[in-house]
């Protein structure tokens, strides 16, 4: 079995499972069944190697194509719409906030009795720069969530307004004709 990032033929399976994204629109999925058809793989059997080829593509679809992948459980990938980034965005803000606290809590809850004094200083700084990291991180969140909701509220401000616009135009030509 070939490793999944080896190219088999002339092009990489990343690159063979792009080419096939690059057509799809918003909401098309690409199934399991699809990309295996073009590596010319088993659905089943094959699928982290199916997987692995998507995830790699799945980044020059992003960076070049300016759009984003979701999986699909049990079907495959899905296009989102361009709304769907920021949510996929604070998605991948939370994980990392996940990943900051169980990395700080390997360093702070160590026996610092068995380091030498050197290896006792670098685990500590790395502790200190892992709290300064999740600080920044909870400050930073705060920060955006006052922003998401100044949008929201400026956005149903200009619905309303054009609402509101439509019904006295509304008013102003039963008015018009009346007159």
């Amino acid at each position: 079995m070939t490793a999944p990032f080896e190219a088999v033929g002339d092009l990489a399976r990343w690159r063979t499972i792009y080419d096939a994204l690059k057509p799809l629109n918003v909401d098309d999925v690409l199934t399991y069944e699809q990309a295996a058809e073009v590596l010319e793989l088993n659905a089943v059997t094959d699928r982290s190697t199916i997987q692995a080829a998507v995830r790699r593509a799945a980044r020059t679809f992003e960076t070049v194509d300016k759009h984003a992948l979701v999986a699909v459980p049990n079907v495959g990938y899905r296009v989102v719409r361009a709304d769907e980034h920021v949510v996929l965005a604070r998605g991948q803000q939370r994980r990392s906030s996940r990943a900051l606290t169980r990395g700080h809590s390997k360093v702070v809850n160590i026996d610092l009795n068995g380091l030498s004094p050197e290896v006792r200083a670098l685990t500590e700084a790395t502790a200190r720069a892992l709290s300064l990291q999740m600080d920044f991180n909870r400050r930073f969140d705060v920060r955006q969530q006052r922003l998401e909701s100044v949008v929201s509220e400026v956005s149903e401000r200009t619905e309303r307004s054009e609402a509101e616009i439509a019904e006295l135009k509304a008013r102003l030509a039963r008015l018009e004709q009346a007159g």
